[in-house]
């Protein structure tokens, strides 16, 4: 597959990015039923799905066999406590149970591609779950997940019917299941091949496979909470203020606390967060970790650097696909974070860091700034052997790369 077609851009089409976060992203659920069911082509392929099953070293976390209409337990469907029997698996599937594969992203390239694609746009961390359900059969209960969901539908068709929520945006850990559904459809709708389904987190919603087995690809989105913010900052205080580490009173089990002292104490520890919260420095932590654990995926690296030893002014490069980064300056240095490290240079380089991750495919003549020739080589060399930048000559040899 393209860059292109592992995009957001791609997914949603026809609707507009923008229009996408302005009316839909947390807040409504949305159906694209495209008419096209090679829209999703070279992402992965029924014969690919049965090898990872069949011919791979898959573990009890990577698959889990359900059923809506019986209880599974996985000795059911493991050799033993940790590794999944095919020939089970295909049998409960047959009965009409549906297959789970868990993670997907980290076996399958152009899905971890795909990840790293609307990584880029979210900046949060994506997963990529398949599911595979027989003709007329259901997996799950009525339930709601703790995150957004893009479903893909691969093969076959589904259908789907959603409800209000009963809670808005929950939390890791508030998931929930219905016996029977939280009152009367919302919506009910049948994905084919090439549409697109996208769920909020907590959104109410169930599915039953048409008269044929159906295979979607759930795209889920781990986003980063304000909550999160507030608690890293609580403990940042904490660290460096003792108000904060002191002990409750120690018969607070015993005997309530007074009113008067819980009030006191709480406004004076709020107060002295609001005083001392470094936002932004947390805020920085939090990127900085999101970038370090989310590497560009380096296909092609080797003839990359083969590449970078023969560039001339003339040499055509541009930014790796997937590289997700950010740039800091401070007392006249330039800080690059990518790729699980921080590549500084002199400020000077600045004007052309920017332009060269910019995105389009530039000459390295053509590169802005004060450096002088061999400075401009010099730097797109080390961006080259970092992983930033690709050369378009050798782009060929390796998808993404």
């Amino acid at each position: 597959m393209n860059d292109g077609s592992l995009s957001l851009a791609h997914l949603l089409q026809p609707i507009a990015v923008e229009s996408f976060l302005d009316r839909y992203y947390e807040r409504e659920s949305l159906v694209i039923q495209r008419d096209s069911p090679s829209h999703y082509d070279g992402l992965l392929s029924l014969g690919e799905i049965d090898e990872i099953i069949s011919a791979t070293s898959l573990t009890s976390d990577d698959i889990v066999v359900v059923d809506h209409a019986r209880e599974i337990q996985p000795e059911d469907y493991l050799r033993d406590s940790l590794t999944p029997d095919p020939v089970r698996i295909h049998k409960l599937f047959d009965e009409g149970a549906t297959i789970t594969l868990r993670q997907l992203q980290h076996r399958v390239p152009a899905l971890a591609r795909l990840c790293r694609s609307v990584e880029q746009e979210f900046s949060c961390s994506f997963q990529t779950n398949l599911y595979i359900t027989p003709a007329n059969a259901q997996g799950f209960e009525t339930h709601h997940d703790t995150h957004d969901v893009f479903i893909l539908q691969l093969s076959g068709s589904k259908r789907w019917q959603t409800y209000a929520p009963v809670m808005e945006l929950p939390l890791t850990g508030q998931r929930y299941y219905w016996s029977t559904p939280p009152g009367d459809p919302a919506k009910v709708f049948t994905l084919h091949p090439g549409d697109l389904f996208y769920c909020p987190r907590g959104t109410p919603h169930d599915a039953h496979a048409a008269r044929e087995a159906s295979v979607h690809i759930s795209l889920g989105a781990l986003v980063s909470t304000w909550a999160e913010l507030l608690l890293e900052l609580v403990a940042d205080v904490a660290l460096r203020d003792a108000a904060f580490r002191a002990s409750l009173p120690r018969d607070f089990a015993r005997h309530e606390i007074a009113a008067e002292i819980l009030e006191t104490t709480l406004r004076e520890l709020y107060s002295r967060l609001r005083s001392q919260a470094r936002p932004r420095h947390i805020l920085d932590l939090m990127a900085d970790r999101f970038i370090s654990d989310h590497p560009a995926l380096l296909s092609g690296q080797g003839s990359t650097l083969r590449a970078a030893a023969s560039l001339t002014l003339d040499s055509t490069v541009r930014v790796r696909a997937g590289l997700i980064h950010r740039l800091a300056g401070r007392r006249g240095r330039i800080t690059l974070i990518c790729n699980a490290r921080k590549i500084t240079l002199p400020d000077f380089c600045a004007s052309s860091l920017r332009f060269a991750l910019a995105g389009p495919p530039f000459r390295i003549r053509d590169l802005p700034g004060a450096m002088t020739e061999s400075g401009k080589i010099a730097l797109v060399r080390r961006l080259m052997q970092e992983g930033a930048l690709v050369s378009e000559e050798s782009m060929h040899t390796a998808p993404g790369g």
